[in-house]
């Protein structure tokens, strides 16, 4: 008889076949737990194990799975992370995306560590994990209405303790672009939305009061005091995110030179000095938001007072979306910025897709690419009213949002024209808010993130622009593939921990391995060497995942205008991205081919012998 789990984990996971509207309680293995700690890695070996290859990421097929961490839902600074794990119906590959708030933990004490969704309902449900027990209850009323509206009715029906995730109308419609929101926060980037949708699921919702047992209580409360100090003494999380938000970089990073400016073209814009960490804190930020268990309390309620937008508001804008609905777009306009990412929100839509979407179709109006006539309005770079109207447009699937909800890899391809050029993505998957050509390291962390273009995967602009006392060259090809590497097996730890990385940045990985390891008493927590190769191993397995969907190392790459054009202008005027050089290093110490292929001895060494030569 395998030994249960006992501490940090709830030792349960829910499956639900929609199709059937079945529900089961099964065992969270001892041996996967230790192997594949969470979150992440527990989706990933899921999702390996279960979803034939080539399967359609909107049919019946397709799996989708909500996992916690062992520290999700525990006393430890911000323990609030819940993964979704998915196949992409944008990338038709890898996808996880995590969000905090409280709906992570709420599941861990309602007694489930993960929720595996199989099949797809005939009629709108919801899903209900509490006291009373799980069940699927029709959804027909809720079908059509917007995230915030949903939410609002889901609590006052079941209860203000309910947490819940839900889709707006963009999911409903299965839009590659959509998103799952949960109260303010997102599970934004590949589409897991349209999962969502297409299983006719509108929202899950959870309530539980249980308590996550610890290990060690006595050591686990001395882990915790000097982790919360650290926090607390560190310049970033104790001082500047929690004024500014995640846009305490903001001006660093366009200081730098790193922010891409017009669809990646580089320059400047009108206006551009206008737009701040400074201005948004001094005139829009009203009130400090946390996630459970945060003292850093990133999140901002930021409110419009005056002029076009007057009275528009949102929990945010973050970092990202700042640069996507602003630089993005040449918009110097915060209120504009706003007022889409609540848009965003409320049709339930990635708001880095959809700015780095707008943003192209913009540089494609002013080529001649995208007519008036075809986009029912002018939309050149710097008109607000336009980038308002392609959300909606997008967020209701009309006229031209039809085609761009669907991503810019695919409009270029629809689109032609040489569009493909400034199609600004990596494997599909839109390119957030750091120009590799002024980061060098990031270039190779796009091109290697295994769910396309993403800053979450590595975020090796950190170290190459931010740091003051050890700075790596930004220029400089000089060990960035072992930095990205590293980053990409620690951050596949953290995500399937459940920590957020704001809190892991002031850490060491001897402190956090301390957290977890006194928290569940599992040896493999017991030393941060052993946690990284658990890292590895997801990584890996992420690796043969997308392998055995078609991709090849061709794949690891970036838009030709990363690597043909350079900027003409700021710090990184002329310099050219040497991304082949970065590549080949970084699959030498991987232990993987010139091609990209995890070599079989490398499987054997992570424990995936069984699966060597599959992708």
């Amino acid at each position: 008889m395998r030994e249960p789990l006992n501490f940090g984990y709830a030792g349960r996971l829910l499956e639900v076949d929609l199709e059937q509207g079945k529900v089961e309680t099964v065992p969270f293995d001892r041996e996967l737990a230790a192997s594949y700690l969470g979150g992440k890695g527990l989706g990933a070996r899921i999702l390996y194990d279960r979803l034939a290859c080539g399967t359609d990421p909107l049919s019946p097929g397709n799996v989708l799975v909500f996992a916690t961490g062992p520290l999700t839902g525990t006393p430890a600074p911000t323990s609030s992370r819940v993964l979704v794990c998915t196949k992409s119906p944008l990338t038709g590959l890898w996808l996880d995306s995590n969000a905090g708030g409280f709906f992570g933990p709420v599941l861990k004490r309602a007694g489930y560590d993960g929720v595996i969704l199989t099949g797809a309902s005939s009629k709108p449900v919801i899903l209900i994990i509490d006291g009373k027990g799980v069940r699927l209850e029709d959804a027909s009323e809720l079908w059509g209405l917007d995230t915030f509206e949903t939410h609002r009715r889901l609590k006052e029906r079941l209860g203000r303790t309910y947490r819940v995730a839900a889709i707006g109308p963009a999911g409903e419609q299965q839009v590659p672009l959509a998103a799952i929101i949960t109260e303010g926060r997102a599970f934004g980037r590949g589409g897991a939305g349209a999962v969502m949708g297409a299983k006719n699921l509108k929202a899950v919702v959870v309530a539980g009061q249980g308590k996550v047992e610890v290990h060690n209580p006595d050591a686990f409360r001395r882990s915790l005091r000097e982790a919360q100090n650290e926090i607390s003494i560190h310049p970033d999380s104790g001082g500047g995110r929690p004024k500014y938000g995640s846009n305490v970089i903001y001006s660093f990073i366009k200081e730098a030179g790193v922010l891409p400016i017009k669809n990646f073209q580089g320059g400047t814009y009108p206006g551009m000095d206008e737009v701040s960490e400074h201005v948004l804190a001094e005139k829009y930020y009203r009130e400090d938001r946390a996630c459970f268990a945060c003292p850093i309390k990133c999140g901002k309620l930021a409110v419009v007072a005056g002029g076009k937008y007057d009275g528009s508001w949102v929990e945010g804008p973050e970092y990202e979306d700042m640069w996507s609905f602003g630089a993005q777009c040449g918009n110097s306009d915060i209120g504009a910025i706003i007022q889409a990412e609540y848009l965003c929100d409320y049709y339930g839509l990635d708001a880095i897709s959809v700015g780095n979407t707008i943003g192209f179709s913009m540089e494609c109006y002013e080529r001649g690419i995208l007519t008036e006539e075809e986009l029912g309005f002018a939309a050149p770079f710097g008109d607000d009213d336009a980038i308002i109207k392609l959300v909606h447009l997008i967020g209701k699937k009309e006229g031209i949002g039809e085609l761009l909800g669907c991503g810019v890899r695919h409009a270029a391809e629809q689109l032609g024209q040489g569009s493909q050029d400034f199609a600004m993505h990596v494997k599909g998957l839109e390119i957030p808010a750091y120009d590799p050509r002024a980061a060098f390291g990031m270039g190779l962390a796009y091109a290697t993130s295994d769910r396309g273009a993403c800053h979450l995967r590595a975020w090796s602009v950190g170290a190459e622009v931010l740091d003051g006392s050890n700075r790596m060259d930004p220029f400089s090809t000089e060990f960035k593939a072992e930095y990205v590497k590293n980053q990409q097996d620690w951050f596949a730890v953290i995500d399937s921990l459940g920590l957020c990385l704001f809190g892991t940045f002031p850490l060491s990985p001897r402190q956090v391995t301390d957290l977890v390891y006194h928290l569940t008493g599992l040896e493999t927590f017991s030393e941060a060497e052993k946690l990284l190769q658990a890292g590895e191993r997801i990584y890996n397995l992420t690796r043969l995942f997308n392998l055995r969907e078609g991709a090849t190392g061709k794949d690891d790459t970036l838009p030709r205008r990363l690597l043909d054009e350079t900027l003409t202008t700021g710090p990184a005027r002329g310099q050219k991205l040497d991304l082949q050089t970065m590549l080949q290093e970084y699959y030498f110490i991987r232990g993987w081919d010139t091609e990209g292929r995890p070599k079989r001895e490398k499987l054997v060494a992570l424990g995936l012998g069984e699966v060597a030569g599959e992708g």
